[in-house]
């Protein structure tokens, strides 16, 4: 007696660039930026903490030129990593109603964007006046 064995579907070698799925494989791609831009951070606080020449070896290499363009493509690709994030949000939570109506999707992704601009905006004054008191 033969096994039975279930049907599975041919799919294309590159199912995951065509158009509906592009988007969502670049969006979950550009974590791997994210990732990228913790390590160089992480890579700074070990750098901190073994000592002042290891940590002005590490502001070294952050003055370069190549150092300058992979931190401008990193902050591209993590500003769209966020905008993105802000714009699936409302489609992972449950539905928001607010005196009886539901808010439109747009108008939650709109609103938690400018919420995570301003307590970006505050991280960056706290910061700065730290370092202007140091």
């Amino acid at each position: 007696m033969s096994e039975r064995r279930p049907f599975h579907r041919p799919q294309p070698r590159h199912w995951w660039a065509h158009k509906p799925y592009l988007a969502y494989t670049l969006r979950e791609l550009s974590g791997v930026a994210v990732a990228l831009y913790g390590a160089i951070l992480l890579a700074g606080l070990i750098c901190l903490w073994r000592g002042p020449q290891a940590y002005a070896v590490y502001l070294q290499l952050l003055r370069s030129d190549a150092a300058f363009v992979v931190h401008l493509v990193l902050l591209a690709v993590v500003l769209w990593h966020v905008l993105t994030w802000f714009q699936i949000l409302p489609k992972t939570m449950p539905k928001l109603i607010l005196g009886g109506r539901p808010v439109p999707q747009r108008r939650v992704s709109a609103i938690a964007l400018v919420v995570a601009i301003l307590c970006s905006a505050a991280l960056l004054v706290v910061v700065a006046a730290i370092g202007a008191n140091s």
